[in-house]
C-alpha cells in the first residue's frame, strides 16, 4: 500500500475512532461490547503510522515557552466563542508538529505538520453531546480549521526541515 493510502486509512480510522480502541501496540482494535471515546492522546498515536513515527520525525525539541504561545494564540482566536479548551502537549521534532485538544469536551481536534503537504492537516473528531445544527458549533469547526492555516504556515516555516 502507498503512504497517500496508509494516511487515508489512518485518517479513515481516526474519523471512525468512537467505535474503536487502541492496543498496546497502538494498532486500533474494534470492540463490540466495550466502545469508548478516543481521547486527543489516543488520536495522536494513530496518525504517527509507519512513516510518521518518532525514529523518522527525528527528536522531540517542545519547550513549555512554545506550548504557551500556541495555547495563547489559539484562545484569543477563540476569545469570542467563550470556549473551555483542554490542550495536550505540544510535540515538536525535526520533521513534524503535533498538536491538539477538546473544545466543551464536544469536539477534539489534531494538527499535523510535516514536510510532506499530503500528510499535513487537521483532524477533528465530534464526540457525544456535539450538535452539528448548533452554529456555534458550526463557527468553532470552521475557525477549528481556519486557524490550521496559521499554525501549518509558522512550524512549517520555522522548525520543520524540508
Amino acid at each position: 500500500m502507498s503512504d497517500s493510502n496508509d494516511m487515508r486509512e489512518l485518517l479513515r480510522k481516526m474519523r471512525n475512532a468512537n467505535n474503536n480502541k487502541i492496543d498496546n501496540n497502538n494498532l486500533l482494535v474494534e470492540y463490540e461490547n466495550d466502545k469508548k471515546d478516543l481521547s486527543v492522546r489516543d488520536m495522536l498515536k494513530i496518525t504517527r503510522n509507519k512513516k510518521l513515527n518518532e525514529d523518522t520525525l527525528g527528536s522531540k525539541k517542545t519547550t513549555s515557552l512554545d506550548q504557551k504561545r500556541e495555547e495563547e494564540k489559539f484562545l484569543n482566536y477563540f476569545k469570542d466563542n467563550q470556549v473551555n479548551v483542554e490542550f495536550i502537549d505540544l510535540e515538536v521534532f525535526d520533521n513534524g508538529v503535533f498538536w491538539g485538544g477538546t473544545i466543551d469536551g464536544e469536539v477534539q481536534w489534531v494538527y499535523k505538520v510535516t514536510p510532506d503537504e499530503e500528510t499535513s492537516g487537521v483532524e477533528i473528531n465530534y464526540l457525544e453531546g456535539f450538535d452539528s445544527s448548533d452554529p456555534e458549533n458550526n463557527d468553532i469547526v470552521k475557525k477549528l480549521e481556519a486557524y490550521y492555516d496559521e499554525f501549518f504556515k509558522y512550524w512549517r516555516d520555522n522548525e520543520i526541515q524540508q
